[in-house]
């Protein structure tokens, strides 16, 4: 248990700051300044009957002070635990702090903390003066991870302190936004203070501190939704970045407390995010000091935890549109229904078009308002398909200009398609006059050709459909030629074979689209640590 001291505040103490007036009146040895900043924070010193959370606030002549305090100068207990020790030698140590640990042991998240930790793998630290944050020169938030340095002895301490008060350390961190940062580069100097409503809370206050942050811009996200920011505190105000980035309407992804879980603005991401991120995406990155003995100027940096990369990278993935194209009879549906049956969302461009014609549809109307009845006899019955092809092997022309008045229906209904399975990690399309129609120029699609000899095309079309050669030869001089078509795809399935040779080749299709997607995210990753351990 603590203990509690009731003083009255004299004339001669008026202007005193709290927490010093406090340290005066406890017994002796009393706990550091800092332990007693935390009881006035928790709650636990009381002006004139109601909570003071102001560690600096400046005292009344007959202010009454009562505290209750807690122990303050129990020892604390070394805990093994998997610490990542960067750098040490005899007067300081740098440490790569893990997500989820807090520096010291508080009320509200006892042991076993970063000090425990240190107090394990550093004994000599227990010797020192400052029983409850032993080394401890500066602080990360919790849930925020990367790089802190601690001091071994008290001389070192005292050094690292100053350099610290007198803003000579470099600070740099890597941080996920949400939204899309206006400028490549900013500073933000807003001052903060404690936030009237919520003692667990820092908020934007004229009257506050003074806080100053800069930040660069490594990376945004096309779409608007996130960016990757290296940014260099200049003050080290209690949750600097995570607020100032909240005060620009730009929260730190995954941060509970200044908004950075709104996963709506996300769109079909927000039922993914809240699984993926488990703590605000803030990451102490590089830091640079000079040595408490030697003077000498050293500099660490730390790759971003396994968390903050699998965020990024997946904020980064694309599905991959796979288009499968090739010349009548080629094999294609074949492919197609491959995929289908491995639970891909497919789309087929024949039978789109088979809906657009349907009566009362937007390519049925068309066909009506360009030729009449010609085509679409009957209000109540789709476009005459035996009408129309008879119509086109009479005039190579009017194939052209029923492309141009179907396709553009076609394309909207693909980009349906991809938007409505943008969360998939592949979607295919077979689309046979992908590059006729013109619909191939200028979309992010891997072109897939499906290659089958001209006269197992011909035989299996006129099989299959009961066409004449003639009607086969004269429909297929009126797209591009195979070899045209073949040469404009990136990869390219070969169906000279039987029906199991089509399995085969398809499966092994497969294998190329999910390495493809493994060396994208590879590359992207590569470059990612890359520039992680290159500032």
């Amino acid at each position: 248990m603590g203990e509690e001291l009731l003083f009255t505040v004299q004339e001669s103490q008026a202007g005193s700051r709290l927490d010093r007036l406090v340290m005066q009146y406890l017994s002796r040895p009393s706990p550091s300044r800092s332990r007693v900043q935390d009881w006035i924070r928790d709650g636990y010193i009381f002006l004139d009957g109601t909570a003071c959370l102001k560690p600096a606030y400046k005292l009344s002549a007959g202010q009454k002070v009562q505290v209750f305090t807690r122990e303050g100068n129990e020892e604390l207990e070394p805990a093994a635990g998997n610490l990542d020790i960067v750098y040490m030698d005899r007067d300081m140590v740098v440490v790569n702090k893990a997500p989820g640990i807090s520096v010291h042991p508080s009320s509200s998240d006892p042991a076993p903390t970063l000090v425990n930790y240190l107090l394990h793998a550093c004994p000599g630290l227990g010797l020192m003066a400052d029983r409850q944050r032993p080394g401890i020169v500066h602080r990360l938030d919790k849930d925020t991870t990367g790089l802190m340095v601690a001091a071994l002895n008290q001389e070192a301490q005292e050094d690292l302190a100053g350099q610290f008060a007198a803003r000579l350390v470099h600070k740099t961190y890597l941080a996920l936004v949400c939204g899309t940062l206006e400028h490549d580069e900013g500073r933000i100097e807003v001052p903060l203070a404690r936030d009237q409503q919520s003692r667990t809370r820092v908020a934007p206050s004229s009257e506050g501190r003074s806080a100053r942050t800069a930040y660069r811009v490594l990376k945004r996200d096309p779409g608007g939704l996130w960016t990757l920011v290296q940014v260099q505190l200049f003050t080290g105000r209690t949750h600097q970045i995570r607020v100032h980035f909240s005060h620009l309407k730009h929260p730190v992804l995954g941060d509970r407390i200044y908004g950075g879980t709104n996963w709506e603005r996300f769109g079909w991401r927000k039922k993914y995010l809240p699984r993926l991120v488990k703590r605000q995406q803030l990451h102490s990155w590089c830091l640079g000091i000079s040595h408490p003995v030697s003077r000498q100027w050293l500099e660490f940096s730390s790759r971003p935890p396994g968390d903050f990369v699998r965020t990024l990278l997946w904020l980064n993935r694309q599905c991959q549109k796979v288009v499968i194209t090739g010349s009548m009879g080629s094999g294609k549906s074949g492919v197609l229904a491959y995929f289908k049956n491995r639970g891909f969302p497919v789309f087929c461009a024949d039978k789109c078009v088979d809906e657009l014609y349907q009566p009362g549809s937007e390519g049925w109307i068309m066909l009506r308002k360009r030729f009449g009845y010609r085509f679409t006899p009957h209000d109540d019955e789709p476009v005459d398909k035996k009408k129309l092809l008879a119509a086109v092997m009479q005039d190579s022309g009017l194939m052209d200009e029923i492309t141009h008045l179907i396709h553009p229906l076609v394309g909207h209904r693909l980009e349906e398609f991809w938007e409505k399975n943008a969360d998939k990690r592949l979607a295919l399309a077979e689309i046979p006059l992908w590059f006729e129609s013109g619909m191939a120029g200028g979309r992010d699609c891997l072109n897939v050709g499906v290659f089958c000899p001209d006269y197992l095309r011909r035989k299996r079309i006129c099989s299959n459909r009961g066409w004449s050669p003639d009607v086969f030869e004269g429909l297929d001089a009126m797209q591009f030629s195979q070899p045209k078509k073949i040469k404009r795809c990136q990869v390219v399935v070969d169906n000279s074979r039987n029906f199991q040779g089509l399995v085969d080749q398809t499966a092994a299709l497969e294998r190329v689209l999910k390495g493809l997607r493994r060396k994208k995210a590879g590359m992207y990753l590569k470059h990612f640590k890359n520039m992680a351990c290159n500032p």
